[in-house]
């Protein structure tokens, strides 16, 4: 890809969200599981004791999804994945899974109960066995759902750019593994007299009682999202420090180390890799923040300011006292340019104590102060570059940037 860039005159970028207030870059993980004989077992059908079998592992998923979403936040937890979770067509930091209104309205149905006498009659007349039409004449595209049933496979929408697949991936199957063995143990506790697709949609009903706060239909970019997630007791990691601590929550080690995926002290050891990443590549880009602030933006001030002196001095007297808001202009530069040396002095005192702290207290200065610091940096440099002119601003402006010439 790099190559086939360079060969156009382009640049390839893989950061999550290179340009602020627009789309971000990130992965979609489709996955699905099949049988020993090549058969996807999330592909609904038109036989009702496969649409059973397609709605146990379906809620298997859901099951596992609902209990361990917070391990799943965990994995796509990165410094840029951070800046691009929440908008433009990215999944929020939130967890929640979305399955349109058909499987929906069936769970529902499902989970108040179905007549005792004929729950295979029941399913047909919710629309079971119509499922393959609908799902393939679907139109719901709810693209603000972190994780989302796509017709035969779950698509997870969260991973960034540059991050590869296998954390993620291995954190979903293993909740899904979780849920499967539950559901399988409710199944085999009915014994043999019980029938088996009874005993499948006894499971299925619990699963989607369990699940339930964890299923979302609506706009997860929406505030409301936000209150009735909190409402719902979801966890909810804004940060990649609160993301990633996730990782140490202890049944979150021992679901890895029950399956024989990492053992409890791996588990921590991958944490404070993950943790460790994090601090470094923050601290780089507080490094080069810094060396773009005095190399390029507080010059670029400065000559705009001598600039505007000079033109305002050689006014005849009459109009330097009618150029009251060209003054303030001048003034509001040198406004941003104290600003920002003040902001920059706090940059550098972090810096310095940075190194000097255990990494746990690391990660906090860099959630809680260096990130906020950015954040009001950018906002003085964006100020600075409106009032600059194009051939003193050092570097290349978005219009620049985003339009072929």
């Amino acid at each position: 890809m790099r190559k086939m860039a360079k060969r156009h005159d382009f640049a390839l970028l893989l950061h999550e969200k290179p340009f602020a207030g627009l789309n971000g870059s990130g992965k979609h993980v489709n996955f699905s599981i099949m049988d020993s004989e090549g058969r996807n077992l999330l592909k609904p059908s038109t036989n009702h004791r496969k649409n059973i079998q397609f709605l146990t592992f379906l809620s298997a998923l859901l099951l596992g999804f609902g209990k361990y979403y917070g391990l799943i936040r965990a994995s796509i937890a990165s410094p840029g994945n951070m800046h691009r979770l929440g908008g433009n067509e990215a999944p929020p930091a939130i967890m929640s899974a979305y399955l349109g209104s058909a499987i929906t309205g069936i769970l529902e149905a499902v989970e108040k109960g179905l007549p005792n006498d004929l729950p295979a009659q029941a399913l047909i007349d919710l629309g079971m066995n119509k499922l393959p039409s609908i799902m393939a004449d679907n139109s719901d595209r709810n693209r603000t759902a972190p994780l989302a049933f796509t017709g035969n496979k779950f698509e997870f929408r969260a991973p960034g750019a540059p991050q590869s697949i296998a954390g993620p991936l291995t954190m979903l199957l293993a909740a899904w593994a979780w849920g499967i063995d539950r559901v399988a143990d409710m199944i085999e506790a009915k014994g043999s007299d019980v029938d088996v697709l009874e005993a499948a949609l006894d499971a299925i009903k619990y699963a989607a009682a369990e699940s339930r706060a964890i299923r979302f239909e609506g706009n997860a970019y929406s505030a409301e999202w936000q209150q009735e997630a909190k409402k719902r007791g979801l966890k909810i990691a804004n940060s990649t420090q609160e993301a990633l601590a996730l990782y140490l929550v202890p049944e979150h080690r021992e679901l890895l180390a029950s399956l024989g995926i990492m053992s409890e002290r791996e588990v921590v050891a991958y944490y404070e890799v993950r943790l460790e990443q994090y601090i470094k590549t923050v601290s780089i880009e507080m490094g080069i923040m810094r060396a773009m602030l005095w190399e390029g933006i507080l010059p670029a001030i400065s000559r705009q300011i001598l600039l505007e002196q000079g033109a305002l001095s050689s006014l005849p007297e009459e109009m330097i006292k009618e150029s009251v808001l060209w003054k303030k202009s001048v003034a509001n530069l040198v406004s941003i340019k104290n600003g920002l040396i003040a902001a920059s002095e706090k940059l550098d005192a972090m810096l310095a104590k940075i190194h000097e702290l255990e990494i746990d207290e690391q990660s906090r200065m860099i959630s809680e102060e260096a990130l906020p610091l950015y954040v009001h940096i950018r906002s003085l440099s964006d100020r600075a570059e409106t009032l600059i002119a194009k051939d003193i601003w050092p570097y290349p402006t978005y219009t620049r940037l985003l339009n072929i010439s």
